[in-house]
């Protein structure tokens, strides 16, 4: 089995994080009603992958995002199974580590309790409705492989 077809989810993945690192900016500048929760001090889309900070963020920021990034990835690669399993990894992953940039930007905000919560609320909304919206691109590139070990394990397939 070669390693490109079996990571298929991964590598949209990776392409996903890859354009909210670089061209997240560009989209926010655009459609200005994105910025919303960056005004508020929540984290915006995904964890983004960029080698330098944006704007006036720091460079634990840059790095703390370009980490989340890679384990949104690596959550998806390890998701086996077809369209809904993928898809779920990827809702589950976007909500994990939009929470753990909720708590990354709470400690450099020096947030007080209620705004800490607030961040954390914050980050398990946008977890979810962004890992809802992108999450069935991964899905769909899962369906290939899903049909490929149907037909190597002698299975129907179900199409």
């Amino acid at each position: 089995m070669s390693i490109s077809r079996n990571s298929l989810p991964a590598i949209v993945t990776l392409a996903i994080v890859l354009a909210f690192g670089l061209l997240g900016s560009a989209l926010v500048t655009r459609m200005g009603y994105l910025a919303v929760p960056s005004a508020l001090g929540l984290p915006y889309g995904l964890p983004g992958l960029r080698v330098v900070p944006l704007g006036e963020t720091t460079w634990l920021v840059t790095l703390a995002d370009s980490v989340l990034a890679l384990v949104l990835v690596v959550m998806v690669a390890q998701a086996r199974g077809g369209f809904w399993r993928t898809w779920g990894a990827f809702v589950l992953g976007a909500v994990i580590v939009n929470l753990l940039r909720a708590v990354v930007l709470s400690q450099i905000a020096s947030a007080g309790l209620g705004a800490y919560a607030g961040h954390l609320v914050g980050g398990l909304i946008a977890g979810l409705l962004w890992g809802i919206a992108l999450g069935w691109l991964a899905g769909l590139a899962a369906l290939p492989r899903r049909q490929r070990e149907r037909a190597t394990a002698g299975m129907p397939s179900a199409g």
